[in-house]
């Protein structure tokens, strides 16, 4: 009888990197996987399957490279549902809700209704403004803008050269800027 193949068993120094990379990369990875695909359950599964895949291959990926690795599996992730769905994106529709912080009269540190009110209404049009950028200006502008990759990561991440990295982010940049202060009357 054939004797089963050994499992691949990190050292402690690999493992402590890739916790460090869990508790450092997971929300922004979720936050990433939720805006491409408009769902944080499926983003919290694409993020799941993201780390699992970086532990499958700890001994071929190196501790610097976590981040580029992890964004590139979690957005090829995206790509695979996003293909299998065809439907139209409806993305940035759950924003974060401020009522977790109730307005309590006669605080002097509370935040005003109306102050809420205006964030609210600028959360909403600049995540609508993302929304309406094109998948591949969105997705440059995602990496480097929101989750501050360098060109050099999100051209790896996008499988792309870092010029065409620039080229996307400077439309992207343009786009949204027109976007927003159509919709941020100020």
């Amino acid at each position: 009888m054939a004797k089963p193949a050994e499992e691949y068993q990190p050292d402690p120094v690999t493992m402590v990197a890739y916790h460090r990379a869990l508790a450092e990369h997971a929300d922004g990875l979720k936050t990433y996987a939720t805006r491409l695909l408009g769902d944080s359950i499926a983003a919290e599964d694409v993020a799941q399957d993201a780390f699992l895949a970086l532990y499958r291959h700890l001994n071929q990926v190196p501790t610097a490279a976590y981040r580029p690795w992890l964004f590139r599996v979690a957005r090829n992730l995206c790509l695979d549902q996003l293909r299998r769905r065809k439907f139209k994106l409806s993305l940035f529709r759950d924003l974060q809700k401020d009522d977790d912080q109730p307005f309590v009269p006669g605080d002097a540190d509370a935040v005003q209704p109306d102050q809420i009110a205006e964030t609210r209404e600028a959360n909403a049009a600049i995540e609508h403004a993302i929304g309406e950028l094109p998948m591949k200006f969105r997705e440059a502008f995602l990496l480097c803008e929101v989750e501050g990759l360098s060109y050099e990561d999100a051209a790896a991440v996008m499988g792309c050269p870092v010029k065409t990295v620039s080229t996307r982010l400077f439309r992207a940049r343009q786009r949204f800027k027109s976007l927003v202060s159509r919709l941020i009357k100020v």
